[in-house]
């Protein structure tokens, strides 16, 4: 038996376009996950608008500012070997964020959802040690999908 992943995909913003293709990030999220020791996962994924994202983040972390992507653990099963998880992305930072860095809008939304998942699998960038590691394996994911390193 393989890998089951049920993918919940919302999109609560007045604007659609340029929004990944669940299609997309079910491969994403099929290689990011196949490695583990992790046979089921459910994840949501909501696109939010920079005052829903902000609400949330002062809410859950108590820090008063938008950001491009937050990772929610709500549940890890290991006798089960399933994980489910919440990532809620801001789909206005994430566009600009790849116009300012002149990156591909898809490239980008690949790398939010790569670097969003390794938090989920308990990977951070707390220290100088944790964030090179968590941006090592973000790179070798995106080399995987033909996607350039996104630190350059």
């Amino acid at each position: 038996m393989g890998l089951n992943i049920i993918l919940n995909y919302y999109n609560f913003c007045k604007n659609d376009n340029n929004l990944p293709l669940k299609n997309d990030i079910l491969f994403w999220l099929y290689k990011i996950f196949s490695k583990k020791n992790i046979k089921k996962i459910t994840l949501n994924i909501s696109i939010v608008e920079k005052n829903s994202i902000l609400k949330i983040n002062k809410k859950y972390l108590k820090i008063s500012k938008p950001t491009n992507v937050l990772s929610f653990l709500l549940e890890k099963n290991f006798l089960k070997k399933t994980l489910l998880g919440e990532l809620i992305l801001c789909k206005e930072i994430i566009e600009y964020e790849a116009f300012l860095q002149e990156k591909l809008l898809k490239s980008h939304w690949a790398h939010i959802i790569i670097h969003s998942c390794l938090h989920l699998l308990n990977f951070n960038h707390k220290d100088i040690k944790e964030t090179c590691i968590m941006q090592l394996r973000e790179i070798k994911m995106l080399n995987l999908f033909g996607y350039k390193n996104p630190y350059f």
